[in-house]
């Protein structure tokens, strides 16, 4: 052992004394593994903050999320009320049951600066023991707390982010209040939560949490989250779980359900991460390949290098090295390498962290937690040694045994080993097959994005400004009639009513369109029936989305009437009911009919309750298709006069149709955001306590529905830019070894009557022959590896010809260009010299 040690220092100090002798290798290498290890160290970073990190609860490992899963189409869905009770009261594999959330509720109030906007969830009095953790300011609900869809609530836990940017940090914001925020969902502030507090990936951006008391929904289902007990199997909780679902669902009267459900257990680190886990792995495999490539460079540089060192390397032999010594000597001056290369690559990793966290789109989790930790610099430490031995074992099995003989003659001549040279070749020609692979998934990013931009919506998005108004968190806007059920008050029609006037007034505006959903999002897909036919029980296909729209909203928008007629002033509540259809409901649902003149009624079924519409509607015009989102095709769309609204009194669902508003503005000015400061300043002097939010062009909200597809395309185009590099560094090392090695020979070519063009070409062929075998051995690998992206592409195929031909040509292009240097240099090698070196 001792002599061992004594040996590995030996390495150590021989090591950096090499390192620091040969500046020009030591520096290119460095370099190299800097740009792969840092970048491979920079997605790991993410990856470790966002996927591995465990959750910030006591015992995360025990929180469950309980769902019930269909066996025969996989449909999942959160139990059932009386079940989730049951489980609370009965269960002996879970030690506590909580849940009970819902989704973001968006409210207007007064900021500091304003009216702004911020999202409220609902959540259940006990998820906070479940959870096992407390707020940072004040409290959490109390068990006796007024809750909605129970007594009215009063109370109001606030978010950190809430906490900073409303309050500025104010340690006695307990007792304070939210001036303009209904009451009916809380208004004081009895608590601040942490900022890395989130319960579900549908409310990791919401601004508050209000008590939220599902057991008085009749019928209700509830998301429930669960502890498990220590030493309990999820087979053994779901065993337990399902046998009293089932004996408690066999107790309520007409809740006999012809399908067969499932419980099944997640673990709720699995639910927070899922939605980013296949992202992250996938961007870590496309970076290693960057790292692959840096490893071959600096096994080529080492190969070359073990060429001036053949005399040393024979000395040490001759002398009673053995192979395995000798071997540990190269790989501990790689590791050596690596290990300077992986510190500096701590700082590209830094670079490349916060270039994610700036490129990454909205759906990402919150990014501001995502930090080099410890355990990403022993991520660092173990792929630098590791790097270091990939890159060095190669070299150093050739050069541990080394000829005698040849390394004499080589001392003489400066020549290199054709064997050795066939490797550097091969190492090249694996450079190349990696980069191909990261250059067709980012062609196929580039091809699928262009096809999503150039998509026809429908409409004409040009000089169109777009904005979204919310009357919902507003007293004077809302009537409450009882615990569950809202309709809107006369205000929210004066109030819309000005706004559009004003608006069509503003000079630059042509006109001003209004709707409740504008793209890319989606609207209610309402199920709907045609009066006079007979309803088939097993068609569940005969449905819309809905929206309902202003008279000006097509001609704003640009959407073409087909058939019939658009919407006026006088379609209004007194008047007939009326719809307008699109082309592709007019196919699907009338053929060959003229569908003027029929009737629909739109239904929906709330809880437990099938509401129809309160009127029935003809059919007054078909429009040409829109598209919702740029990634799907035209579905079929009914729009009603916003007027007219559907169901005055439907419970809150509807209730933010009404109050919630997507505002179309067509402009005269090129930059639609010419007119955005008039616009705000027109909403302001209508009410000043409603916020206006998400101002901006169409082309822009069109362009942020693509930032999954903008995300993939960027860092896919980093990595592949960083592979071509490293690629192009590697073919231009072999091309120029090769030259330097072979100056006698092209001397003697030249006496012998060799141009300098036949030089040229000669040196070219070469670097093509390396490049296109790495081509076809890529080709190959890319046909593999590029269907783990298909289903982020849009209109491309994960083998499109046209992009694996442009990303072949390309490279092509790069090692032609590579090769020009050293061919331009062996053209003008002096035949006389040569020859005296011969």
């Amino acid at each position: 052992m001792g002599a061992w040690l004594a040996e590995f220092r030996h390495d150590l100090r021989w090591g950096l004394k090499l390192l620091r002798k040969n500046h020009g290798f030591t520096l290119a290498a460095v370099l190299t593994l800097a740009l792969g290890i840092g970048a491979t160290s920079a997605i790991f970073t993410v990856l470790n903050s966002v996927v591995l990190r465990p959750l910030p609860f006591p015992n995360p490992e025990q929180l469950v999320w309980v769902m019930e899963v269909n066996q025969r189409d996989g449909r999942m869905r959160p139990p059932a009320i009386d079940v989730h009770q049951a489980w609370r009261e009965q269960s002996r594999t879970l030690t506590q049951v909580g849940g009970g959330i819902t989704g973001g509720v968006d409210m207007s109030v007064s900021g500091p600066t304003g009216a702004t906007r911020i999202s409220l969830g609902g959540i259940s009095l006990d998820t906070l023991s479940v959870l096992g953790v407390k707020p940072i300011v004040g409290r959490w609900f109390r068990l006796d707390e007024p809750t909605v869809e129970g007594d009215t609530a009063e109370s109001l836990v606030i978010s950190y982010r809430l906490w900073q940017q409303y309050f500025g940090g104010d340690p006695d914001v307990v007792g304070k209040t939210i001036p303009g925020w209904d009451a009916a969902w809380g208004r004081t502030i009895i608590g601040v939560m942490p900022s890395d507090f989130w319960v579900h990936p549908s409310m990791a951006d919401v601004d508050g949490w209000f008590a939220f008391n599902v057991a008085r929904i009749p019928g209700a289902r509830v998301q429930t989250l669960a502890r498990l007990k220590p030493g309990v199997s999820y087979a053994e909780a779901e065993a337990e779980l399902g046998t009293i679902a089932q004996r408690v669902e066999a107790s309520l009267p007409g809740s006999k359900d012809p399908e067969q459900w499932r419980i099944q257990l997640e673990p709720l680190h699995a639910v927070f991460t899922s939605d980013y886990k296949a992202t992250l792995y996938l961007l870590l495999g496309a970076v290693g390949f960057v790292l692959l490539i840096a490893a071959v460079n600096v096994a080529n540089l080492q190969l070359s290098r073990s060429v001036t060192r053949q005399s040393e390397l024979a000395t040490r032999v001759a002398l009673g090295a053995g192979r395995g010594r000798m071997i540990r000597l190269l790989v501990t001056e790689n590791v050596l390498l690596a290990l300077v290369g992986g510190a500096l690559g701590i700082a590209v990793a830094y670079v490349g962290k916060s270039l994610f966290v700036a490129l990454a789109p909205d759906f990402y989790p919150p990014t501001e937690d995502i930090a080099i930790s410890p355990a990403v610099l022993l991520f660092t430490f173990g792929v630098s040694v590791l790097t270091g031995i990939l890159a060095g074992l190669v070299p150093a099995f050739r050069a541990s045994r080394p000829d005698l003989q040849e390394a004499l003659k080589q001392s003489a001549r400066g020549g290199g080993s054709g064997i050795r040279q066939g490797l550097r070749r091969a190492l090249v020609v694996m450079e190349v097959a990696l980069a191909l692979v990261l250059l067709v998934g980012a062609g196929l990013m580039i091809n699928s994005y262009a096809r999503v931009m150039r998509v026809d919506m429908g409409f004409r998005p040009d000089k169109l400004l777009t904005m979204e108004i919310n009357l919902s968190g507003l007293e004077r806007y809302r009537k409450r009639h009882n615990a569950r059920h809202f309709s809107v008050t006369p205000q929210v029609a004066v109030f819309y009513e000005q706004l559009m006037d004003r608006l069509k007034a503003l000079p630059g505006v042509r006109s001003v369109g209004m709707t409740t959903a504008l793209p890319p999002r989606e609207s209610l897909n309402l199920p709907f029936r045609i009066v006079g036919e007979a309803d088939n029980p097993g068609d569940n296909g005969r449905a819309a989305q809905y929206l309902e729209v202003s008279e000006d909203y097509f001609e704003t928008m640009g959407v073409r009437l087909l058939r019939g007629r658009v919407f006026t002033r006088a379609d209004n509540e007194a008047a007939a009911g009326v719809v307008v259809i699109n082309e592709t409901l007019a196919r699907q649902f009338f053929g060959g009919k003229d569908p003027l003149g029929q009737v629909l009624e739109a239904r929906i079924n709330q809880g437990n309750r099938d509401l129809t519409d309160d009127r029935p509607r003809e059919i007054v015009g078909v429009v040409s298709d829109t598209r919702m989102r740029l990634q799907d095709d035209p579905v079929p769309m009914m729009y009603v006069p916003y007027r007219q609204h559907l169901w005055d009194y439907a419970g809150t669902g509807p209730f933010y149709i009404h109050a919630r508003k997507d505002f179309a503005i067509r402009t005269d000015a090129a930059d639609p955001m010419a007119v955005a400061a008039a616009v705000r300043q027109v909403v302001a002097d209508v009410d000043a306590s409603v916020a206006v939010d998400n101002v901006m062009p169409m082309r822009e909200r069109l362009s942020e529905s693509a930032a999954n597809e903008r995300f993939w395309l960027r860092l896919l185009g980093l990595f592949a830019g960083l592979a071509v590099f490293l690629a192009t560094i590697g073919i231009y090392a072999v091309i120029a070894y090769s030259v330097e090695q072979r100056a006698h020979e092209f001397g003697i070519r030249s006496a012998l009557g060799a141009g300098p063009s036949d030089i040229v070409r000669l040196v070219v062929r070469e670097g093509l022959f390396v490049t296109v075998t790495g081509l076809a051995i890529g080709i190959g690998a890319a046909f593999a590896l590029t269907r783990l992206i298909a289903n982020q592409l849009y209109g491309v195929t994960p083998m499109d010809p046209p992009t694996i031909a442009a990303v072949a040509l390309l490279l092509t292009a790069v090692a032609m260009l590579a090769c020009v240097i050293p061919a331009r240099h062996a053209a003008k090698v002096d035949p006389l010299r040569a020859l005296r070196i011969e």
